[in-house]
């Protein structure tokens, strides 16, 4: 049963403003959230106007609302909360919303795995491994390359310390030698996947897309967990025009990974923009905005939703946004 709280007192405001707003909470797999949902509908100046909980099928209803510009805060058990504006000042008639909830992130309390070479790698060499992440995080570049380069003669088969000095050499532009570490990483520990997936990086930003898919592929074959994995796979087919595969596999990390970092979405959201799915985009950039409100792509997309929102009033939309405005993965 629905419940609503702050009517409006007067029947002539009735007359002025009475919008009913229904509509449908569900989740990114577009399943119905059949219990623990609350919504509040609240005022800029914080009054709250509406409070409701949906049915068992995600349904809801606000029957009376004031031709104005209202917050809407959506809540539900082991989602990630959300909020949106519900402009009523323009249009007439009924609102309908589909509110798409994310879930929220799972707590993983086990640590992960060794590499292979961890484990095979002498002590000494790990000792001088560890000072070059103490160095990198330092952000002591000469000094972490030195202690890579160390470790991997005291052993030339160890992964970590492979893919630690490849890293180095991305910051420094030197690709193709980045490379030929990861690979040698790779052909050492095939089950390591910061090795295929900072390999699959550096072979996307060469437009090697073909090459990259291979050994994201492979590397998923042994990692299928690994969401950064299925992250640097989309952005290969989306650099190939491959859009609907590119959404495939981002929605994957989504699933893998319910709060990835926020450009995860801003890439969806380019995805659906290409593929004309406004509606989608714009949840997207709605998620985006949550995670990183003042993030590097927050103001191109403050200006981008209003023309990706469907207009309440027919259901028109606007013209297609720039294809340059959205941020290209």
């Amino acid at each position: 049963m629905l419940m609503a709280l702050g009517c409006v007192s007067s029947r002539s405001a009735q007359v002025q403003a009475n919008r009913p707003v229904s509509g449908q909470v569900v989740t990114e797999e577009d399943a119905v959230i059949s219990s623990g949902v609350t919504i509040v509908v609240a005022m800029r100046d914080g009054q709250r106007s509406a409070e409701i909980h949906p049915d068992a099928q995600g349904r809801f209803e606000v029957p009376d609302l004031f031709r104005q510009t209202y917050i809407m805060t959506v809540k539900a058990e082991g989602f990630q909360p959300l909020q949106l504006d519900l402009d009523l000042k323009d249009g007439a008639g009924p609102v309908v919303l589909r509110i798409v909830m994310h879930r929220a992130p799972s707590r993983k309390t086990a640590s992960p795995l060794p590499a292979l070479t961890d484990m095979s790698a002498p002590k000494s060499a790990r000792r001088v491994f560890q000072k070059g992440v103490q160095a990198l995080q330092a952000n002591r570049l000469d000094d972490a390359r030195e202690k890579f380069e160390k470790a991997i003669a005291e052993y030339a088969c160890y992964a970590r310390a492979l893919t630690g000095l490849a890293s180095i050499q991305i910051a420094a532009r030197d690709l193709d030698g980045a490379a030929a570490n990861l690979h040698e990483a790779i052909r050492c520990d095939p089950g390591f996947p910061d090795a295929s997936v900072l390999l699959g990086k550096v072979l996307n930003s060469q437009k090697r897309f073909v090459e990259s898919e291979e050994i994201l592929t492979q590397g998923l074959r042994l990692s299928p967990e690994a969401w950064q994995l299925y992250d640097q796979l989309a952005t290969a087919h989306y650099n190939e025009g491959q859009y609907s595969k590119a959404q495939e596999e981002w929605v994957r990390v989504l699933a893998l990974d319910p709060a990835p970092p926020a450009e995860v979405h801003a890439k969806l959201a380019a995805v659906y923009v290409q593929e004309g799915a406004r509606e989608k985009a714009y949840i997207e950039m709605q998620a985006y905005l949550q995670a990183e409100p003042k993030g590097r792509f927050a103001s191109s997309f403050k200006a981008l939703m209003p023309r990706l929102r469907p207009s309440e009033a027919n259901g028109a939309t606007s013209p297609p946004p720039e294809p340059a405005a959205i941020p290209k993965p």
